[in-house]
C-alpha cells in the first residue's frame, strides 16, 4: 500500500483556508536509507504542522525553513526553495542517506489558480522547483497540447504505468528542473457510522494518513466544527442507506448511537457484501445478539462470519475511545496491506 501523497491539493487549500498562508514541503529525491519516501509531503502554517517528511532534526529544520516562507515579505508569486540534508551525524539521524525537499509558499494568488484543478482525479501537477513560475495542470494527453514538449514528453512516459510515479525531469534548459506527481491517488475508503466520542477519536487517529473517511449520522449537531479535510460528512435518517453507494472495497465500521440502526447498517452491509471490512463496536454479548439476529434475518452463517465484533486489533477490552480508535486503524491498515488490491490508483 502506497501512503506517498499525503496531501492533495484540495487538502491543501483547506489548510490555507483555516490557516492563512502555508507552504507545503515536499520529499522530491532520495539517496540511500531514508525515512520517508519521494512524495511524502506536510504543510506548515504559522500556527499549524500537518502531515511528515521524516521526523527528527530534519523535520525540525524543515518547519523552521517553511515558517520562514510563509512569514516572509518577499513579494514573489510561486516562491520555491530546496534543501538538501544528509541524514547523517551532523542531523544526529541514523538512516545514512540523503533526502532533497521542495518549499513551496501558497498565498491567495497560488491557491486561487490550484483550487481551479484540485478536485481533478486524473494527470500530474507539474512545476519547476526555482521560484517565479506557476504550476502547470495536466489532465490527460489531449489537455495539455499547449504545455513545453518535455512535458508532454514525461507526461507521456509516466502515463504509461500504472503506479502514477513522482519525479523529477530536466525542463526546456540543460539547468531546469520540474517536479512531477499524480493529482490524485487512491485512498482507503472508510465509511464510519457515527459521529459520537468514539467516532470523533477514529476521525482523529486517521489524519495525515492516505484515506477518505465518509462519515454518516442523522444529526448534523453530531459532528465537530470544522470537519476534518480528510473526511466527507453524510447526514441521513436511515444511515444504512449509503452503504449501497459505498465502493466495493470499502472499510465500514459501525458505532452509532443505537443498536437498532447498528443492525440495520450490519445487515445492509452483509447483505451487498461487497466489502474489504465490517467492524462493529460493542462486546462479545453484543456480538451474539448480532450474530443471533442477524441470522434470523436471513443472513447465512458464511455472510455472518464476515462481521468482526468486537473490532480492533485483538478485540481490545479497554473501553476508552482513543484505545478503541488506536486499535481499530491498526487493523484496518493491517488488513490493507494482507487483502488482494491496489490502493495506489
Amino acid at each position: 500500500m502506497g501512503l506517498a501523497l499525503l496531501l492533495s491539493l484540495g487538502e491543501l487549500c483547506e489548510q490555507f483556508r483555516q490557516n492563512g498562508p502555508v507552504a507545503r514541503v515536499t520529499v522530491i529525491d532520495v539517496e540511500g536509507s531514508t525515512p520517508r519516501e519521494v512524495g511524502a509531503a506536510m504543510t506548515v502554517s504559522a500556527q499549524k504542522v500537518t502531515g511528515t517528511v521524516g521526523g527528527g532534526a530534519l523535520e525540525y529544520d524543515a518547519i523552521a525553513h517553511a515558517r520562514g516562507l510563509v512569514m516572509t515579505e518577499i513579494e514573489i508569486m510561486w516562491l520555491r526553495d530546496t534543501k538538501t540534508y544528509p541524514l547523517g551525524p551532523r542531523l544526529g539521524q541514523c538512516c545514512g542517506g540523503q533526502v532533497r525537499l521542495l518549499f513551496e509558499r501558497y498565498g491567495a494568488d497560488e491557491i486561487e489558480i490550484v483550487s481551479s484543478f484540485a478536485d481533478a482525479q486524473k494527470g500530474y501537477v507539474t512545476r519547476p522547483i526555482v521560484s517565479g513560475s506557476a504550476s502547470l495542470h495536466a489532465v490527460d494527453v489531449g489537455d495539455i497540447g499547449a504545455a513545453p514538449d518535455f512535458v508532454r514528453e514525461q507526461f507521456q512516459k509516466l502515463t504509461a504505468h500504472s503506479n502514477n510515479q513522482t519525479c523529477l525531469t530536466k525542463g526546456a534548459r540543460q539547468d531546469e528542473t520540474w517536479f512531477f506527481e499524480p493529482l490524485s491517488k487512491k485512498r482507503l475508503p472508510i465509511y464510519l457510522y457515527g459521529a459520537g466520542h468514539v467516532g470523533r477519536e477514529v476521525v482523529r487517529v486517521f489524519e495525515g494518513l492516505a484515506v477518505e473517511i465518509v462519515w454518516i449520522d442523522t444529526d448534523a449537531a453530531r459532528f465537530p466544527d470544522p470537519i476534518p479535510v480528510h473526511v466527507k460528512r453524510l447526514i441521513s435518517v436511515s444511515p444504512n442507506d449509503a452503504v449501497a453507494y459505498a465502493p466495493d472495497d470499502a472499510f465500514h465500521v459501525v458505532m452509532s448511537y443505537s443498536h437498532a440502526l447498528d443492525l440495520e447498517i450490519c445487515h445492509a452491509v452483509l447483505k451487498r457484501g461487497r466489502f474489504r471490512y465490517l467492524g462493529l463496536i460493542g462486546s462479545m454479548t453484543k456480538r451474539a445478539s448480532f450474530l443471533k439476529r442477524l441470522g434470523e434475518l436471513g443472513m447465512s452463517e458464511v455472510d455472518i462470519s464476515r462481521l468482526t465484533c468486537p473490532l480492533g486489533v485483538g478485540g481490545p477490552s479497554s473501553k476508552e475511545p482513543g484505545v478503541i480508535a488506536i486499535s481499530l486503524a491498526a487493523e484496518i491498515l493491517q488488513l490493507s496491506e494482507v487483502l488482494p488490491g491496489e490502493f495506489d490508483g
